[in-house]
């Protein structure tokens, strides 16, 4: 009997016994499941990220580096769109009461379901001290349910930011970083917003690539706190 045979008659033998639903289960389950969490930080490694370091005034005030400009977006200089929306714990937000302290960094990922998708909130996460220094609020929206992204938080640890959930794209399409198409297709960009403490879109990205270049917001909201003046 030639050695094909051998395993060919065993596969056979083994469906026969657990039947074929069973064996299928069983060659599923043999395969362990992805590390999202480790992808997205090798995707971070991969796009040259690293978290910034040094005194904050010198990452925002340095003259020979080129933040990224805003791109055309129909909010920009707009009132940004009201939401109101649940974090994990199912406690209710409004954009009203994320901005009331200082400018929001407003973010739509399109999960927790890959590691591409997600790598820019573990950037963020990296450099969310250099933020709160600028008095900013960090802000995550993604269609995930809660149930999701309190089972990846038990599995991968929590960020340190509100991170909300947007079921239905609702809170997308008023972004225009969400569409549906007469054809019943759908079509989704990643977006990052900074929405100045007044509640206007002072600058904006959205494509296919989350955007990880967290000096550029810094700068941005810097600037927001220098327009502003000194606190009272």
């Amino acid at each position: 009997m030639s050695n094909r045979v051998v395993p060919a008659l065993l596969i056979v033998l083994g469906v026969g016994l657990i039947g074929f639903a069973g064996y299928r289960a069983l060659l599923t389950t043999t395969s362990p499941e992805p590390d999202l969490a480790k992808e997205a930080k090798e995707d971070l490694d991969r796009r040259g990220f690293a978290p910034l370091s040094g005194p904050l005034s010198a990452l925002v005030e340095d003259p020979k580096y080129d933040p990224v400009p805003t791109q055309v977006h129909p909010l920009l200089n707009q009132a940004a769109p009201e939401f109101e929306l649940g974090d994990v714990d199912g406690k209710r937000w409004t954009l009203r009461e994320l901005r009331a302290d200082g400018p929001v960094v407003l973010v739509f990922y399109y999960g927790y379901t890959c590691n591409h998708c997600v790598s820019q909130l573990f950037g963020l996460n990296k450099d969310l001290d250099k933020f709160r220094e600028l008095g900013t609020r960090v802000i995550a929206i993604s269609a995930d349910p809660p149930a999701l992204t309190r089972q990846r938080y038990e599995k991968y640890g929590a960020f340190d930011f509100v991170v909300l959930s947007d079921t239905g794209h609702k809170v997308a399409e008023a972004y225009d970083v969400f569409r549906r198409k007469p054809d019943g297709e759908e079509e989704q960009s990643h977006g990052t917003f900074v929405i100045d403490r007044g509640g206007k879109v002072v600058w904006a990205n959205r494509g296919d690539e989350p955007f990880t270049a967290n000096r550029t917001l810094l700068i941005e909201v810097n600037r927001l706190r220098k327009k502003a003046g000194p606190s009272r």
